[in-house]
């Protein structure tokens, strides 16, 4: 079983780094296993990737989506939220 680290519309960043991204999906991709190794019955099942597509504004104003490996990215604050007490 898989743990997850972030939920869609998280905040992120790389580790060390400083861009602000949001988490957009989970990779998923189809992965192809043969029963006893035999090659007439295929199983076709997904499974997540590893990567998270993540996504942010770069400097020229553009939407950019990308994935990252889900182990370089850290949670992050956006400036504009604030914390209450």
């Amino acid at each position: 079983m898989v743990t997850l680290n972030f939920v869609k519309d998280d905040w992120v960043k790389e580790k060390n780094g400083s861009r602000l991204m949001q988490v957009d999906e989970y990779q998923i991709i189809e992965s192809v296993s043969y029963a006893n190794g035999n090659l007439s019955l295929p199983t076709m099942r997904r499974v997540y990737s590893g990567k998270v597509w993540c996504t942010w504004i770069n400097e020229n104003k553009a939407v950019v989506t990308q994935p990252f490996w889900e182990y370089e990215l850290e949670p992050a604050v956006p400036e504009s939220v604030s914390v209450q007490h």
